[in-house]
């Protein structure tokens, strides 16, 4: 046998009470009993054993156990580990006892207890036996980092437990991710017991998480720097100004930073004053004398401007009715107005009548040709005359504006010199502002940038080890086989629509599995699609011997051990209040209940469907599927190596030799059978 098994459960009373539950390893064994026995509480037991910050066992175990401890085998290895019980009220012990070897005895009072040690080291000598590798340990604790760094013992549990807050849930697929504190443990190193990840990489991958979060958060501070001294130049900057012109500070230049401008700041607040440069009434007669001119030129070039538009739009009317005279006369170029004959065309008497008309037809000619060609020089001036005077009436309009700004700023420091009284008032006044400026200054926004270099070279170094694209081909590899591995389980499980004939789809990202309807045009679903708690018993079942089925092939430091509890939950729902014991017996063909009144004080307050044993032998749906399982259960375990399953049941086969041989306990009511018997004393020191 290659993997670890549990040989012996065993709890220490008072008075050398000792109670002992021996296992097969590598077989099927169940537990049954009515509800307020302990069936649940062996989980707590084991996970408690396994170095459990606290400790989660019913009150009555505390109260009537002082010590539990677990017998772990693998062929001839062994190892026992040991954990004394806190008293009702207190969180857990701080010491565990770890011992490994051959042929171990297992010890019946705590003074036989052997290898006591702190629990953080007994969690190391568990895995170095389970082999959940430590070489990311040396590589942390040189590097100033804790184990929790890597993946430890208290990882393995949502492998190996199939507990009732899991076994029909449609929420949380693994024991511990229920829990917002544990999960992020459980998901991160998922990767590393699916054999994608070894022990050193799962460190890269967190040293690479933190180290990005590290780079984001220096980012986020050094923008926030940033905008603080984009701040500081700004208020530094004003105050430069008011202390240049009280005389007591030189103008900074435009390239200073914050460094130099708080530099000069300091220096104003000790130095000797220099010539004031606050105005006067004078100055303020001066700029109203430069307003008074200014306008007048203005308002000069405003009429000019209009003149010159309206020259220019009178001319060229003038231009358009030369024009249209010019088209009308050019017809005499067809008289021949040269060498008109002195005669009448039409008696041929002598007259001087024609020659005088083409005379002044050809002068008339001349004369808007003239005209034409003169408007035509001029035209151009008076346009470019007008863009002149646009151009310095727009000039002017800016400079009356500037002076006017001028006059309003000059005015305001007038009136403040005259609030202040005098020159040395305004300087003490303003070094006062600069003095409170300066004490209010965080040191730290003076200091340089963060030089983010070497982290920036980390996460590259980081990025190479981890080597992102064959990672996550293992990951999807593992997926794989895991999906392969649970879906033919879930083939040899009873359930119902939409589950028929359907395959599983695991995901070790979130984590989550959907199950995949068959056919081409098979619908996705999720856990919450699929209806019914018998889906959701399967669902859980065939992953849970999925995983384990991955588990034994690769050879994973998980522990060859599978403890479920209730596979009959969604079969046999509670019938009966806490106060009720239920047996069912066979009786021909049908099923006889009978009810009787049972003492309150359980074993197991959380185990609360107030169920006494149920002996099946029924030929009802639910018997046949819960049988199924059954079969199921023996069958898995005859195929694999080293497989240990603990069902934890109500439910007892009467008819069924594998299930009755494979009862190590029966804890019933009537028979007062129970995890803790009922006559063991009372611890003194519970309340």
């Amino acid at each position: 046998m290659k993997r670890w098994n549990v040989k012996t459960i065993f709890f220490l009373g008072v008075n050398s009470a000792f109670r002992e539950i021996s296992l097969d390893p590598g077989k099927v064994n169940v537990i049954t009993g009515a509800s307020g026995t302990g069936k649940s509480a062996v989980i707590k037991a084991l996970d408690y054993c396994l170095g459990s910050s606290t400790c989660t066992l019913p009150v009555y175990v505390r109260r009537h156990s002082i010590a539990v401890g677990v017998k772990w085998v693998r062929g001839d290895d062994e190892m026992v580990v040991c954990r004394q019980i806190p008293g009702a009220g207190k969180q857990s012990s701080h010491y565990m006892y770890v011992s490994t070897g051959r042929k171990l005895r297992v010890p019946r009072s705590i003074d036989e207890f052997e290898g006591r040690t702190t629990i953080d080291a007994a969690k190391g000598e568990l895995e170095r036996a389970f082999g959940i590798g430590d070489e990311g340990a040396v590589e942390a604790e040189q590097l100033g980092r804790t184990r929790t760094d890597r993946a430890t013992v208290r990882h393995i549990a949502p492998y190996i437990f199939v507990t009732k807050e899991v076994i029909d849930s449609e929420a949380v697929l693994l024991h511990g991710l229920q829990d917002s504190k544990k999960a992020s443990g459980i998901i991160s190193t998922l990767p590393y017991f699916l054999g994608v990840s070894t022990a050193a990489s799962l460190l890269n991958e967190r040293l690479l998480r933190q180290r990005r979060k590290e780079l984001e958060v220096e980012r986020a501070r050094e923008h926030a720097r940033r905008s603080n001294d984009s701040l500081l130049k700004q208020r530094s900057r004003v105050l430069l100004t008011e202390a240049t012109r009280a005389g007591i500070a030189a103008e900074a230049p435009i390239e200073a930073d914050e460094q130099m401008l708080v530099d000069l700041l300091r220096r104003a607040m000790s130095a000797d004053a220099l010539t004031a440069q606050y105005p006067t009434d004078g100055d303020i007669g001066e700029l109203h004398a430069r307003r008074k001119a200014l306008l007048t030129e203005f308002n000069q070039t405003k009429r000019r401007h209009q003149a010159a538009i309206l020259a220019a739009s009178e001319s060229a009317g003038y231009q358009g009715a030369v024009k249209k005279q010019e088209e009308r006369l050019n017809i005499a170029q067809h008289l021949q107005l040269e060498g008109f004959a002195p005669v009448c065309p039409v008696c041929n008497a002598d007259t001087e009548q024609g020659a005088e008309v083409a005379a002044a037809l050809k002068r008339t000619i001349q004369t808007i040709r003239k005209e034409s060609s003169a408007i035509q020089r001029v035209r151009p001036q008076l346009d470019a005359r007008v863009t002149e005077l646009a151009e310095s009436s727009n000039r002017l309009s800016a400079e009356l504006r500037e002076l006017d700004a001028s006059i309003t700023a000059t005015l305001a420091r007038v009136q403040e010199g005259k609030r202040l009284a005098d020159l040395g008032q305004l300087q003490a006044y303003i070094r006062g502002k600069i003095a409170g400026f300066l004490e209010s200054i965080d040191d730290k926004l003076l200091s340089p940038a963060k030089d983010l270099t070497w982290l920036e070279g980390e996460i590259e170094r980081l990025e190479a080890l981890i080597d992102t694209d064959n990672r996550r081909m293992r990951l999807q590899r593992a997926e794989s086989a895991v999906s392969r591995f649970a879906s033919d389980a879930f083939s040899d499980l009873p359930k119902a629509q939409p589950c028929i004939e359907a395959e599983l789809l695991f995901s070790a990202r979130e984590p989550r599995v959907n199950v995949v309807e068959p056919g081409s045009d098979g619908a996705i679903l999720s856990m919450h699609d699929i209806g019914s708690d018998q889906n959701c018993l399967a669902v859980h079942v065939a992953l849970a011997f999925g995983l384990q089925h991955h588990f034994e092939r690769d050879n994973r430091p998980v522990p060859g051990l599978l403890v479920i509890d209730q596979i009959s939950r969604p079969y046999f729902p509670n019938r009966n209040s806490r106060d009720t014991e239920v047996s069912f017996e066979l009786a021909g063909s049908q099923i006889v209940a009978q009810s009787r009144n049972v003492d309150s004080d359980d074993l197991d307050e959380s185990d609360d469907d107030g169920r006494d044993e149920i002996p099946i032998g029924a030929d009802d749906e639910d018997f046949l599927a819960m049988r199924q399982h059954i079969n199921f259960l023996f069958e898995e375990v005859g195929r694999r190596s080293g497989l240990q399953v603990l069902l934890l049941e109500h439910a007892y086969l009467t008819d069924d030799p594998r299930y009755v041989a494979a009862t190590k306990h029966r804890w019933t009511r009537a028979s007062g059978e129970a995890l803790i018997p009922r006559d063991w004393e009372r611890r003194p020191d519970t309340k």
